[in-house]
């Protein structure tokens, strides 16, 4: 599979940081997106009503060469491997 394009894809952009590059997907606006994806990697949370969560930004990221893939929603990181976060990915 093409991790590249596949993020691409999602919406993943590539943003270079001073640790090296990072493709990212961050969410802050999208009530029901947030929601869909937390469904999608399996995280509790809670609802306040029937379309607001209680999460400020969800961040989805992984290294340039698809390690370090991480799973971020208010100070809450999860560490995932490789291939399960893009399975993920590709449910989004």
């Amino acid at each position: 599979m093409n991790y590249g394009n596949l993020l691409k894809e999602k919406g993943f952009v590539l943003n270079t940081y001073p640790e090296g590059k990072f493709w990212e997907l961050v969410i802050t606006n999208d009530e029901s997106k947030k929601e869909h994806i937390c469904k999608i990697f399996e995280a509790d949370i809670e609802l306040f009503d029937s379309d607001t969560t209680d999460i400020d930004t969800l961040i989805l990221q992984c290294a340039e060469n698809f390690t370090k893939c991480l799973f971020y929603y208010d100070c809450n990181p999860f560490d995932m491997e490789t291939k399960t976060f893009m399975k993920c990915v590709e449910n989004i």
